[in-house]
């Protein structure tokens, strides 16, 4: 609920308590997390006379897996938790092997999250509940945020226990049943996971995301079935996990760009795991001007993939956003060779999918090329999208080929 849709607040609002939300007629619609400071002023968790505490916040998490387990979604790393799309607005959660990485985005679910690590201890006893919250939404809802063990993790814990989800063993003690963060600062902990066929070593909880793009799981495989014979383009490829599933299906070679030094050394790590890192280059620098220099010398792919982090989040931003679209597509078409494939995204869930293609569509114009779309791209399936909530969704892409 937007704060001007708000007619009036009686009695004491806690952002740690969930406040009733009648209609004009004093009827209970549902009860939510209110904070003043923000524009979306309620986020609503229960529906009609339904109490939130921690076993709601149980019976949500519960259902999130359901879910997943149905859908064929859990693997070695995958999204258990979506914010609005699993009924928790304002909490991300993310497996990778027996540790969860907990997110808050908002000041309600940050002053909850001992219920979610509660929540997560009944489905997963004894696994490591690492929390790492949005330092940006921190800021704009008005908490500090946190990065500390809600669960400590066990010593020498394996490095993936499969899509099964079998139980990691028990707690540690001075672990078990505590809701308080390690006083001490969390060590960097590396998971090693496996995504269709390849492995991945993840620092969980660093570098952007939780330490991995679990959003591009389905995309990179799709992209990776049309890279067989084709030498490969992955600009801002962060750890490198596109280029890797690419080499795997069969590409050529692979040219990797981004402008973190950590970001290559990590993406050199899942390339030498993968027995791929002979086929590849990796080239540190602004892929703007990196792909400018390709251009200007000629150079050429069969594929090439364009996974910029969100040139905005604010609304009122979109035009300036549209304008890095248009240009990092321009300088990324005229690079894919005639009969080779450019699959571009973006994550900036106010740049709609019709925006997106309309900026795409403008880009190739000025390129000078014609282009045919192949496949629509989205986020991942463990990232689901609810129809009436559109702020859900924020991945979106095309494969596009250059005729």
């Amino acid at each position: 609920m937007y704060r001007g849709e708000i007619a009036g607040l009686r009695g004491h609002l806690a952002p740690e308590h969930a406040v009733d939300v009648l209609d004009a007629g004093g009827r209970r619609l549902g009860r939510g997390f209110y904070n003043p400071r923000t524009s979306l002023a309620c986020r609503i968790l229960a529906r009609g006379d339904e109490v939130v505490d921690v076993a709601l916040f149980r019976r949500r998490l519960e259902a999130a897996l359901s879910f997943r387990r149905s859908a064929g979604l859990l693997a070695g790393a995958y999204r258990l938790c979506w914010s609005e799309a699993d009924g928790l607005p304002g909490l991300v959660l993310d497996r990778y092997a027996d540790t969860t990485v907990l997110q808050c985005g908002t000041l309600g679910m940050a002053r909850r999250a001992g219920w979610a690590a509660e929540a997560l201890d009944a489905l997963f006893p004894g696994g490591a509940v690492l929390r790492s919250d949005d330092a940006t939404a921190a800021r704009i809802e008005g908490f500090e945020p946190e990065r500390a063990w809600l669960r400590a993790p066990r010593p020498e814990a394996p490095a993936a226990p499969g899509p099964a989800e079998l139980p990691p063993g028990p707690t540690p003690p001075e672990a078990r049943g505590s809701t308080a963060p390690d006083a001490s600062p969390p060590p960097v902990i590396e998971r090693e996971i496996a995504e269709g066929g390849c492995r991945f070593r993840v620092r969980v909880g660093g570098g952007q995301k939780t330490g991995f793009y679990l959003d591009q799981r389905e995309n990179r495989l799709l992209v990776a079935a049309h890279a067989a014979g084709r030498r490969v383009l992955d600009a801002f490829c962060y750890t490198g996990a596109f280029a890797c599933q690419a080499l795997r299906a069969g590409a050529d070679r692979a040219l990797l760009v981004d402008s973190s030094a950590e970001a290559l050394m990590l993406a050199r790590e899942n390339l030498d795991l993968n027995g791929s890192a002979g086929r590849a280059e990796l080239r540190e620098g602004n892929a703007f001007d990196v792909l400018r220099a390709l251009h200007s010398g000629g150079e050429r792919f069969g594929l090439a993939v364009v996974d910029p982090p969100p040139f905005t989040r604010r609304k009122d931003a979109i035009e300036a956003a549209a304008r890095g679209y248009k240009d990092i597509n321009l300088r990324a078409l005229r690079l894919v060779e005639r009969g080779g494939l450019l699959a571009t995204f973006s994550c900036s869930h106010h740049v709609t999918p019709a925006l997106f293609e309309e900026i795409c569509r403008a880009a190739a114009g000025d390129a000078g090329v014609a282009t045919r779309i192949r496949a629509v791209l989205g986020q991942s399936g463990d990232h689901p999208v609810l129809l009436n909530v559109p702020e859900t969704r924020y991945l979106t892409g095309l494969l596009l080929e250059v005729l």
